[in-house]
């Protein structure tokens, strides 16, 4: 008899939630259990009501085939997706390690370059892909995940074990796409160079998509911010091309007018939530290499001041 696979996603955010849903939505011919690993509210949302997940062909509660407490789940996995958010990944691995072990396959969805290499030391011996996601998906309030645009693609390395292809046929069955590549790095940075930019500069001037698209002075400022990104980018010999660039513009054109980014999202709830990632770390890497990040420099400056601003201090 096949033995049922098992998938875990630690972290039910916004790209937790989303992909939870389209599993649990679009189940597909790969037989295997769903478990979500969540904490807090939103463990005790999910619990009492299951997720509420909601997009323009959706809207209502779905329930994981189990569900644990972070710091408390048992494994271990044979697919775990990593959705939590950068600053808490390395914590979060650290206390939910009986996930993993020498058979799990580990994709971290972080908006970061280095997820990968970060927790590789952490998963007892799991294989751990360099991967991201192309989305917009966030908490309307604990439990409750709106998917707001973006294809949900995926974009991951190859595993080196041809035992872990259930896992593309369950995640492309779930309407989830799924692209895997030998040079993963590349879209890695074409990633973040959208991420970063874009939290950058929604969170600095309190604006959405469509008003940026809508003023040639914020066009111009979006477009500073990914010329000091492909720098840095270059100074560590990941080639970022005016196409990648343009590529950008395009891609935020598909997304809605009021789109917000959920870094920008958290500075407006007065918390720094991934500003380390998206924008102190861009300026400390760019300054050590001999950079000019003054565009990013300036935005950090404004975030700074939102921040305060909306904690009240």
């Amino acid at each position: 008899m096949k033995k049922e696979k098992t998938i875990a996603i630690l972290g039910i955010g916004g790209v937790g939630g989303f992909i939870g849903a389209k599993l649990l939505l679009h189940r597909g011919d790969v037989d295997f259990r769903l478990i979500f690993i969540a904490r807090g509210n939103s463990y005790e949302r999910i619990h009492s009501n299951g997720l509420h997940f909601s997009s323009n062909t959706f809207d209502g509660h779905l329930f994981p085939d189990s569900l644990q407490l972070s710091g408390a789940a048992k494994g271990p996995y044979d697919l775990v997706l990593v959705a939590t958010k950068s600053p808490s990944l390395k914590a979060a691995i650290a206390e939910n390690s009986a996930l993993f072990s020498e058979k799990t396959l580990v994709i971290p969805l972080q908006n970061m370059v280095d997820a990968s290499s970060q927790i590789k030391p952490l998963v007892n011996g799991a294989e751990v892909l360099d991967s991201c996601i192309y989305l917009i998906s966030n908490v309307q309030e604990p439990g409750h995940v709106k998917h707001l645009g973006g294809p949900g693609k995926i974009v991951c390395g190859i595993p080196e074990s041809d035992n872990h292809q259930w896992v593309f046929e369950a995640l492309r069955s779930a309407q989830i796409p799924v692209i895997q590549t030998s040079n993963p790095e590349d879209y890695l940075w074409r990633k973040f160079l959208f991420i970063s930019s874009l939290a950058a500069l929604t969170a600095a001037y309190e604006v959405n998509f469509g008003q940026i698209r809508a003023d040639p002075k914020l066009m111009q400022i979006w477009s500073n911010l990914m010329e000091e990104l492909a720098e840095l980018a270059r100074s560590q010999e990941i080639e970022l091309s005016e196409a990648d660039i343009e590529d950008a513009r395009s891609l935020m054109g598909q997304f809605p007018e009021d789109a917000r980014s959920s870094f920008q999202l958290d500075v407006a709830s007065g918390h720094f939530g991934e500003k380390r990632t998206l924008i102190d770390e861009v300026i400390e890497k760019s300054l050590y290499r001999g950079l000019n990040p003054e565009t990013f420099e300036l935005m950090e400056g404004l975030i700074s001041q939102n921040i305060r601003k909306a904690a009240g201090l």
